[in-house]
């Protein structure tokens, strides 16, 4: 699972876990009862984020490790990168 920060069409924002941003488009959706952003199928309004962040729309919850923590604090900043910009930890 691949976490995204998602821009629902009423200016509201948040974090889901999809295994692409298809289907992280489609769970929040489900969830919230919101429309994301853009496009049916392209042109979401999903980027990737290379830790889940707050606020949480859905979280996968491995069956052995759990759910992954919110490591990413500045879900703004690191949107649409695969690794953290930050050379030290957001919580210094």
């Amino acid at each position: 699972m691949q976490s995204y920060w998602l821009t629902f069409t009423d200016g509201s924002v948040g974090c889901c876990e999809g295994q692409g941003e298809y289907d992280a488009k489609r769970i929040a959706e489900h969830v919230t009862g919101k429309t994301v952003a853009g496009g049916k199928y392209s042109d979401i309004a999903a980027e990737v984020l290379p830790y889940p962040a707050n606020p949480i729309i859905w979280q996968f919850n491995h069956p052995i490790s759990g759910v992954t923590p919110t490591f990413c604090h500045r879900p703004e900043t690191c949107k649409g990168r695969g690794a953290c910009p930050e050379s030290r930890s957001c919580t210094e």
